[in-house]
């Protein structure tokens, strides 16, 4: 039988709008140290400074957790790639630094980020938060190729866009969990990668 996912109260008051965003906050850092299988209520609670049974007027379980937090990051991921539609790069090249830059500022952000991609994907009732995520990035990239004049169809466009999206999807997580020197050159190999890619478009 599936979970509840949704919180059991929509908070109205500043008060509790807040204590949800710092349940969402602990809950990341604690994903972060823990990963998924050590992570619970209880703990969330204890690191909150709330008893479980407040943590429960917010989230019933730690699925519904996961999820809000899965939706969190689909609405910064939405919030990034808008941001990114106000730029006008007049090149491929471009494109990609615009694109990496924003992408990696993205993934620094959420903490505990490669457990919750890894929950999005393995848990059946956040899959959907998985394919959002995918579809977000993918036609993100498919429309900036037809507005710098890649005279392809958008069926192509969208498997070009899911190279992007998987390649920096992937590097990107490895990004973050890397010391910032290892990082700093991983983040030019996934450009490196990228501009390649750009270099063989028609």
């Amino acid at each position: 039988m599936s979970k509840p996912l949704q919180p059991r109260n929509l908070p109205s008051q500043k008060r509790s709008i807040a204590r949800q965003e710092q349940i969402l906050e602990v809950a990341g850092e604690l994903l972060e140290k823990l990963g998924p299988a050590a992570l619970t209520t209880i703990r969330i609670a204890e690191e909150v400074g709330i008893s479980v049974g407040t943590l429960y007027h917010y989230f019933p379980n730690k699925e519904a957790i996961l999820h809000a937090m899965g939706q969190r990051w689909l609405q910064q991921m939405a919030n990034t790639l808008t941001q990114d539609e106000h730029y006008s790069p007049a090149t491929l090249q471009e494109f990609v630094e615009l694109f990496v830059n924003h992408m990696h500022q993205l993934y620094r952000k959420q903490r505990g980020l490669l457990h919750l991609v890894q929950g999005m994907f393995a848990i059946p009732q956040l899959m959907t938060l998985d394919e959002q995520h995918d579809e977000l990035v993918i036609n993100h990239v498919a429309n900036r190729l037809e507005k710098l004049g890649v005279p392809l169809p958008l069926s192509e466009r969208q498997r070009i866009g899911r190279t992007f999206h998987e390649t920096s999807h992937a590097l990107l997580l490895v990004v973050v969990n890397q010391s910032k020197p290892r990082g700093s050159k991983t983040l030019e190999e996934l450009k490196r990668m990228l501009h390649t890619l750009a270099q063989s478009l028609p």
